[in-house]
């Protein structure tokens, strides 16, 4: 079975990698929080300072080995997703290849999935 969670995180990795911001709002919780490998944590205006700035720019994003994590009460409300990403990320100074294990937390409102929080963490070599 195919969770309709996977078509958001492709639409995720799309606006990631095309920069399409208005895209991203669109499927962000206003509560969205972003904890990025570094550490680092963004509130959704943060993020979507760090993007519109150019002080991170995203491209060959890559998900990978992706689980979605459902809840067992049948509530379907929340989804979980477990994968790996893999991008090239541009900052003002450095070019830097990403390896990180991430976990998506998306909730249901009303008919729309919306991106609540974002927590990687780095593969590390």
């Amino acid at each position: 079975m195919t969770h309709p969670i996977l078509q958001c995180e492709e639409q995720r990795r799309t606006a990631m990698n095309q920069t399409d911001l208005n895209a991203f709002r669109q499927f962000c919780d206003p509560a969205m929080t972003y904890r990025h490998s570094t550490g680092a944590v963004d509130d959704l205006t943060q993020y979507i300072h760090k993007l519109e700035s150019n002080q991170v720019k995203y491209s060959n994003v890559e998900f990978k080995d992706m689980t979605v994590i459902l809840p067992q009460s049948g509530d379907q409300k929340v989804a979980l997703v477990m994968g790996h990403m893999f991008a090239d990320v541009t900052k003002p100074t450095e070019k830097i290849k990403i390896s990180s294990h991430f976990q998506t937390t998306w909730t249901l409102v009303g008919n729309d999935w919306k991106l609540l929080a974002v927590h990687s963490a780095s593969i590390g070599h």
